[in-house]
C-alpha cells in the first residue's frame, strides 16, 4: 500500500514539471542578479557613501555589508523554508521574490552604509528563501536521470543572473551605482507567471492533506507517527536520525558558500585596485567571463554526477576551486588575459558545489521537512560566510588593502569541504515520499490516497 501511495505522489505531469523548472529558473536568475549587484558596485557605492577612496576602509565596511547580507540569507532560508513546509512551496516563493526585488530597489535610496546594509539584509532574506524552495520543488517534481539534468539547468540560473547584472552595469554603470539597484526591481514581474502556471508538487499536496486530516483528530488519539508529522519541522532536524545528515550538509555547504561569497566577491573590487580607476567596463567584463565559466560548469553538473557519483563530484569541485583560487590570487598582478583565464576556471569550480548540493540535499530528507532541512542545513553556511567576510575585511586591512591576499587566505576553506566528503551518507538518488507518510495517508483514508488522481 505504501508503494501505491508513493506511486500516486510520483506521477508525472510533464507540462506542470516544466512550469516548475522555468519558474524556479527565473526566480533564481533574478536571485543571482540582485545578489550580485552589490558585489559589482561595492567600491563605487561605498566610496560615495563613506566619502573615501581608501581600499582599506572600503574593504572593512564592505565586509560588514556582505556579512549582514549573508546573515539575512540564512535567516530567510530557515524562516521561509519552514513556511514552505506549512503553507506551500508556490505561495512562499512568490513572497520571497517580492521581498528581494522591492528591497533591492530600496538600496538605490540609501543615504549611508548602515541603511544600505539593512536593505541588503532584507534582500538576503528573500533570496535565501527562494533558492531553497526552488531547489526543493524541482527535486520533488523531476525524477530519475531527468532530475540530474533539471537541477543542473536550474543551477545555471544564478550565473545567468550575475551575467545579467554585469551586462546591465555596462549600460547603466556610467550613470552611477544607484541605477543598477533600481534595475533589481524587475524580478517582481516573474511572480505573475509563478502564480498563474506553477502548482504545488504532488508530494507536498499529499503531506499537506495528511496534516489537515491529522489536525482534525484529538491530540490524545494521534499515533506517534501522526504526532511527529504535525510537530515542529525545525525541531525534527535535531532528531538523532536526522542530525548527522544536517551536520554533513552544513560542512559541505559552508565551504561552497564561503568560497563563493567571501572569496570571489572581492574580485570586482580587486579589479578596481589592479586598474587604479573606477573600471566600470573592466569590472563588468571580468564578471561576464567568470559567469560564463559558472554557467558552463552548472550545465555539465548532471553529466558529472551521472558519471562520477556524488562523493567524487564534490571532491573534484572543491579541489578545483581551491587550486584555481590560490593560483589566481597568488599569480595575477595586472588586469589582462591571465586574469580572464583564471576567473573563468574559478567561476566554474566555485559554482559546481551548488549544483551538487541542489541535487544531493533533497535526497537526504523526508518530504514533510525537506524545505526546512534544505533551508537550514545548506544556508546555515551563510552564517559562517558572514564570519569569513568579516575576517576577510580584517585581512585586507592587515595587508594594507590587498584583496588578493585576503582572497588567497580565505580560499583555504575549500579544505573543509574536502574533509566533509568523507562523511557523506549514501542516498537512493531520488527525493522520495517516505514510506511512513504514504502508510499514514492510506490508513487515514481507508486505503485510498489523500490526493489520488492529483499530480504535479
Amino acid at each position: 500500500m505504501a508503494g501505491e501511495a508513493a506511486a500516486v505522489a510520483g506521477k508525472t505531469d510533464v507540462s506542470g514539471n516544466w512550469h516548475v523548472l522555468v519558474g524556479s529558473w527565473l526566480g533564481e536568475l533574478f536571485d543571482g542578479m540582485d545578489a550580485s549587484i552589490f558585489v559589482l558596485v561595492l567600491y563605487p557605492a561605498l566610496s560615495e557613501l563613506l566619502k573615501t577612496t581608501s581600499h582599506e576602509e572600503v574593504g572593512q565596511v564592505g565586509s560588514v555589508v556582505l556579512a549582514v547580507f549573508m546573515v539575512g540569507w540564512a535567516v530567510g532560508a530557515v524562516a521561509f523554508g519552514m513556511l514552505a513546509d506549512r503553507i506551500g512551496r508556490t505561495r512562499t516563493m512568490v513572497i520571497t521574490i517580492l521581498l528581494y526585488a522591492i528591497c533591492t530597489g530600496l538600496c538605490a535610496l540609501s543615504r549611508d552604509w548602515v541603511e544600505l546594509a539593512f536593505y541588503r539584509f532584507l534582500v538576503g532574506c528573500g533570496i535565501g528563501g527562494e533558492i531553497s524552495i526552488g531547489a526543493v520543488m524541482v527535486s520533488e517534481c523531476w525524477r530519475g536521470r531527468s532530475r540530474l539534468h533539471a537541477v543542473a539547468f536550474l543551477s545555471t540560473s544564478f550565473g545567468c543572473g550575475y551575467l545579467a547584472a554585469a551586462l546591465i552595469n555596462l549600460w547603466v554603470g556610467p550613470m552611477g551605482w544607484r541605477w543598477l539597484f533600481l534595475a533589481g526591481v524587475v524580478p517582481a514581474l516573474v511572480t505573475v507567471y509563478i502564480r498563474a502556471k506553477i502548482k504545488e508538487p504532488a508530494q507536498f499536496k499529499q503531506v499537506h492533506a495528511l496534516r489537515q486530516a491529522i489536525g482534525r483528530k484529538p491530540a490524545d488519539e494521534r499515533t506517534a507517527s501522526e504526532a511527529r508529522l504535525v510537530s515542529s519541522t525545525f525541531a525534527r532536524l535535531f532528531e538523532p536520525a536526522v542530525r548527522g545528515r544536517v551536520l554533513v550538509v552544513i560542512g559541505l555547504a559552508s565551504a561552497a558558500i564561503i568560497g563563493y561569497w567571501a572569496v570571489l566577491s572581492w574580485i570586482p573590487a580587486w579589479v578596481n585596485q589592479l586598474t587604479g580607476h573606477n573600471a566600470v567596463t573592466e569590472r563588468s567584463v571580468t564578471a561576464i567571463v567568470m559567469n560564463v565559466g559558472a554557467i558552463a560548469a552548472a550545465a555539465m553538473g548532471g553529466f558529472i554526477l551521472s558519471r562520477l557519483g556524488r562523493v567524487a563530484a564534490f571532491r573534484i569541485a572543491f579541489g578545483g576551486a581551491l587550486a584555481t583560487c590560490l593560483g589566481m590570487f597568488l599569480t595575477v598582478k595586472s588586469f589582462g588575459v591571465a586574469l580572464f583565464a583564471w576567473v573563468f576556471l574559478a567561476g566554474g569550480f566555485a559554482t559546481l558545489p551548488f549544483v551538487l548540493l541542489f541535487t544531493y540535499v533533497p535526497e537526504l530528507f523526508e518530504t514533510d521537512i525537506r524545505s526546512t532541512a534544505f533551508g537550514f542545513s545548506v544556508q546555515a553556511g551563510r552564517l559562517f560566510a558572514a564570519c569569513a567576510a568579516l575576517a576577510g575585511g580584517q585581512i585586507i586591512h592587515a595587508f594594507a588593502g590587498s584583496y588578493a591576499t585576503a582572497g588567497a587566505c580565505v580560499s583555504l576553506v575549500y579544505v573543509v569541504g574536502l574533509l566533509a566528503t568523507r562523511y557523506m551518507p549514501q542516498t537512493t538518488g531520488e527525493a522520495e515520499l517516505t514510506a511512513d507518510v504514504a502508510r499514514l495517508s492510506l490508513e487515514l483514508q481507508g486505503g485510498k490516497s489523500l490526493v489520488a488522481g492529483q499530480a504535479g
